[in-house]
C-alpha cells in the first residue's frame, strides 16, 4: 500500500502525493496521470516497479483523485504547472542526491512537456507514455482552438472516453466501471486549460535538455500516434522509442503490462 501526505497549492488546494517505496532502490519516478485517472490506478504499478528496484510518485492531480479542488476542475493552466513543479520539488528533495526521473501517461505527457518548456526540472529523464502531445491542435482548427482557449466556468462536460479505450481485459475493465474516483466529467475551465498547456510547447522549446523515452502502444483509440511523435521531433531531443503489443491507451491495463515494467524499470535503472 502506498503512503499519502499532503501539499498545499499556491491556492490553498490541498494535494495528495502518493509514495511506492522500497529498502534499496536504485531510481525514483514521479508519475503524472491522465485526464480520467489518479494515483489509484498505479496499484499494480507502484508495487511492481518497487519489486524492479524503483520508488515511485505520484500526485493526484487537482480535483482528481483524493486531492482537492472541484472534481474535473482545473481554473488555469498555470496553476496545475506550479502544483506540480511544488510536488517535483518535494519529491527531488526527498530522493535527495537520487534525482528522479518523470513519467507523463497521456494527459500527463502535455502537463510534462509543458514543464519542460517552461521550469527547470530538477529530474535526470523524461518518460512519455501514450502522451496526449498535440492532440489539441491535432483535433480542432485554428478558430476552434481559439474558441476553447476562452472557454470558462464550471458547469460539468461529459470527459467523452469510453471505459474500453483504456482496456479490454475483464478485471480492469470492472475495476474502472468501480472506480469511483474516476473522472468522469470535466469543466469548461478545464478545457480551456487542456490547449493552454499545449500552448507552452507547441512553440516553446526545452529549458534544459534532458534524455527522453517513449512507450506507445501498437494502436491507441485514444491518442493520435503520429501527432505525438510530431511534437516530440519538433522539441528535438534523440527519443528512445518503444513500441507494445498492444491496441489500448492504457498499458498498465493491458496484456503488455509485464513488458512494459520490465522495460520502464531498465530505462529509469540505466545510469541512475
Amino acid at each position: 500500500m502506498p503512503t499519502t501526505s499532503t501539499l498545499t497549492a499556491a491556492d490553498g488546494t490541498r494535494l495528495a502525493l502518493h509514495r511506492w517505496t522500497t529498502p534499496g532502490a536504485t531510481a525514483a519516478l514521479f508519475y503524472i496521470h491522465g485526464i480520467q485517472s489518479h494515483a489509484g490506478w498505479l496499484y499494480e504499478t507502484g508495487p511492481e516497479l518497487n519489486a524492479r528496484g524503483v520508488d515511485v510518485y505520484a500526485l493526484d492531480r487537482r480535483g482528481s483523485g483524493r486531492s482537492g479542488g472541484p472534481r474535473g476542475h482545473l481554473p488555469s493552466a498555470g496553476l496545475v504547472l506550479d502544483d506540480y513543479a511544488r510536488a517535483l520539488a518535494a519529491v527531488a528533495s526527498e530522493t535527495g542526491g537520487r534525482a528522479p526521473a518523470a513519467l507523463g501517461q497521456s494527459l500527463g505527457g502535455s502537463v510534462l512537456a509543458a514543464l519542460w518548456c517552461s521550469r527547470d526540472l530538477p529530474v535526470r529523464k523524461l518518460v512519455l507514455c501514450a502522451p496526449a502531445l498535440g492532440q489539441q491542435r491535432a483535433r480542432h482548427e485554428p478558430a476552434a482552438l481559439a474558441e476553447r482557449r476562452a472557454r470558462t466556468g464550471t458547469a460539468p462536460q461529459p470527459v467523452g472516453l469510453a471505459d474500453g479505450d483504456y482496456t479490454g481485459l475483464p478485471r480492469y475493465l470492472a475495476f474502472l466501471a468501480g472506480d469511483p474516483l474516476m473522472l468522469r466529467q470535466v469543466t469548461p475551465a478545464t478545457q480551456a486549460a487542456l490547449v493552454h498547456l499545449e500552448d507552452h510547447y507547441a512553440a516553446g522549446t526545452p529549458r534544459t535538455p534532458l534524455p527522453v523515452d517513449l512507450a506507445l502502444p501498437a494502436r491507441d483509440p485514444i491518442i493520435d500516434l503520429a501527432a505525438a511523435r510530431a511534437v516530440l521531433r519538433r522539441l528535438g531531443p534523440a527519443v528512445h522509442e518503444r513500441v507494445f503489443d498492444a491496441d489500448r491507451h492504457y498499458l498498465e491495463f493491458t496484456a503488455a503490462r509485464t513488458a512494459y515494467w520490465d522495460w520502464l524499470a531498465a530505462r529509469l535503472k540505466e545510469d541512475a
